[in-house]
């Protein structure tokens, strides 16, 4: 089998942009940290200078009788005012987006562990596949000129899509009911997690398949579509793309918490390669960590290498 070109799963989801500002945040939160750190060591050790002045103020005067001097007095409010000025300092780091920007870098690093864990679903036998009712596949408008950047995440292309299995199906809707009781009809919440192929508007070949998260439901039955959204846009301050895409070419991804089965080994699934947000073809070698992870070796992975994906993220489908 032929390999094909890996590039694409180097780029995790917003990976060069996503670690990069990951440093920078964290660098910068560090240095503000230090700073506030070494203002509250400084007044700290004021107040201890202030209140050794004042008790000693007082004693002196319950013993002696005698009042703190003019020159003393000014010694204790120069003090008073420079802790005035380190708490006013520290008050303006902290107004300086401080908080904000701690929790941004925590949603970058709980982004980047989640998407590091590997992802895989497996493919349903044929006569599974031929049970389902799924819609057809509409192509979406093509993305802006501003938004031609998402497109480099995604690969070259890949076989049509297989319907997933019922097992599969945490975040769909109820089925509904069909003419024929032997068939199946996969609809999906608005909300839901999703893997799907996202089809571009002038364009023929086929691209792998990426997560996303439904933002629209439209229409019913047959006619139903749904608008799906990448929610890893290259560009952390735009919106992702939003794609016009059907049932046929999605496969839902389980709840976190899901209680999901294991797998078989050598079972073929399709699993989301670590540290992208790209579904790629793969193999089961092993469940581990009591069934909450995944063992896979990634078809045509040019590094022949085993990867550890979280269990939900493996999907019972071929790709």
């Amino acid at each position: 089998m032929s390999q094909r070109n890996r590039n694409p799963r180097d780029r995790a989801r917003n990976t060069g942009h996503d670690n990069g500002e990951e440093t920078a945040l964290w660098n910068e939160i560090r240095d503000k940290a230090n700073k506030l750190a070494a203002l509250e060591a400084k007044s700290q050790e004021i107040n201890s200078q202030i209140f050794a002045m004042e008790l000693m103020f007082d004693t002196r005067q319950k013993n002696e009788g005698i009042k703190p001097s003019l020159s003393e007095l000014n010694q204790l409010d120069q003090l008073y005012r420079t802790n005035v000025k380190i708490t006013d300092e520290a008050k303006e780091m902290l107004s300086d987006g401080l908080t904000d920007k701690i929790q941004i870098l925590q949603g970058l690093v709980s982004h980047n562990e989640q998407e590091a864990s590997a992802r895989a679903s497996n493919s349903r036998d044929s006569h599974s596949r031929s049970a389902m009712d799924l819609d057809g596949s509409v192509d979406s408008p093509g993305p802006s000129p501003a938004e031609n950047k998402h497109v480099r995440k995604l690969g070259a292309g890949r076989p049509s899509s297989q319907p997933p299995r019922d097992k599969e199906k945490d975040t769909s809707e109820p089925n509904e009911p069909s003419n024929n009781p032997g068939r199946t009809k996969i609809t999906f919440a608005l909300g839901a997690e999703v893997a799907f192929k996202p089809k571009i508007q002038n364009q023929t070949e086929e691209h792998d398949w990426i997560q996303g998260i439904v933002v629209k439901v439209i229409g019913e039955g047959k006619s139903r579509r749904y608008d799906v959204q990448d929610p890893f846009p290259d560009d952390p301050t735009k919106p992702g793309v939003v794609y016009r895409s059907s049932a046929s070419s999605m496969v839902p991804i389980p709840p976190s918490g899901s209680p999901l089965g294991p797998y078989e080994v050598g079972k073929q699934v399709l699993a989301l390669y670590p540290e992208t947000t790209t579904f790629y073809r793969a193999e089961v070698k092993a469940m581990q960590e009591t069934g909450s992870k995944v063992q896979l070796l990634f078809e045509d992975d040019a590094q022949g290498a085993l990867r550890i994906v979280d269990r939900r993220f493996v999907l019972d489908h071929k790709g």
